[in-house]
């Protein structure tokens, strides 16, 4: 098996190993009465001294910020400050983002950034993103700066959340997509022969599963610290594409499956990169999303960056 591998010394901090199935947004609350919440924030009204938090089953609550812990108070003040972070660097790297929302049988809200050049929209390559909580307007600002420099087009969903591969839910999901994807290419310009999907953890497992269930030529898959899913979803009729694989060296979880999966995706014609950095199961920083992207966009990499191994 030949894989071409991309190595970045990057200087992150380390994050202990959670599950492929990991919610990167859903942690527990703990009320000032010492009730346990296990949610994740959507909002916070400041002018109320409000939040609005959202269970597992996406039911959404609202809670005042007396009625938290301390250090839950913290964590909203440091979520408050990466959404004003987030809008700091949206000026920086020029664009816009904005939201939109589906009709039909599943009305699903979506984020849109697209480069500051308009007139280019129609030549540009379209990646869409599924994350673990399905927050995808919050999201979508971590893949910003590295789609900003190679001018792409993303899209990033809202609702696909991580659903333990509950079956029923599941199909659900997937009628959804099948609905969604034919509205977003008609409302977001860019070129068909350069679609892409990707995402973080079960963010990655949905694209490489829809890449097999839903026809249309898709290009390839960028996948954060992701896999097929195991021997269950071992037989699904993957298409030929190019796939790009970001790990953390610390991510036991998704390196324990890479070879298994890469081997799976090669059988039926796929091209495989892989793009290691220093951390564990988390989205990679994005001097190592840029290089990812430039090989899955057939780009050419600066000559040190191009490391091929034999795994």
């Amino acid at each position: 098996m030949r894989i071409s591998g991309h190595v970045l010394g990057a200087t992150l901090a380390m994050v202990g190993f959670s599950t492929l199935w990991a919610n990167d947004q859903m942690r527990t609350w703990t009320l000032a009465s010492g009730t346990e919440v296990e949610a994740e924030i959507v909002a916070y009204d400041e002018a109320n001294q409000e939040v609005t938090l959202r269970r597992p089953n996406r039911e959404e609550f609202e809670l005042k910020n007396r009625d938290l812990s301390t250090l839950d108070r913290a964590w909203v003040l440091q979520w408050v400050e990466k959404d004003e972070e987030a809008r700091a660097l949206l000026a920086e790297v020029g664009g816009t983002v904005t939201e939109h929302e589906t009709h039909g049988d599943y009305p699903t809200v979506y984020a849109v950034y697209q480069p500051e050049d308009a007139e280019a929209a129609e030549a540009r390559p379209l990646l869409m993103l599924f994350h673990p909580g399905g927050d995808g307007r919050r999201s979508i600002y971590r893949y910003l700066e590295a789609a900003a420099k190679l001018e792409i087009t993303l899209v990033s969903f809202e609702s696909f959340q991580n659903t333990d591969d509950d079956p029923e839910e599941e199909a659900a999901l997937l009628a959804r997509f099948r609905e969604v994807l034919p509205q977003v290419e008609s409302a977001v310009a860019h070129d068909p022969q350069q679609v892409y999907m990707g995402g973080m953890s079960g963010g990655a497992w949905r694209a490489y599963h829809y890449a097999a269930q839903v026809d249309r030529p898709w290009a390839g898959i960028l996948a954060a610290g992701g896999w097929l899913g195991g021997p269950k979803y071992r037989g699904l009729p993957y298409p030929s594409m190019r796939v790009a694989m970001m790990n953390g060296d610390k991510d036991v979880g998704a390196k324990q499956w890479l070879d298994d999966d890469a081997d799976r995706l090669q059988s039926v014609g796929c091209e495989i990169s892989v793009h290691a950095f220093e951390g564990g199961h988390q989205l990679a920083p994005p001097s190592v999303q840029e290089k990812a992207l430039r090989w899955l966009l057939k780009r050419e990499l600066p000559r040190e960056d191009a490391i091929t191994e034999d795994l």
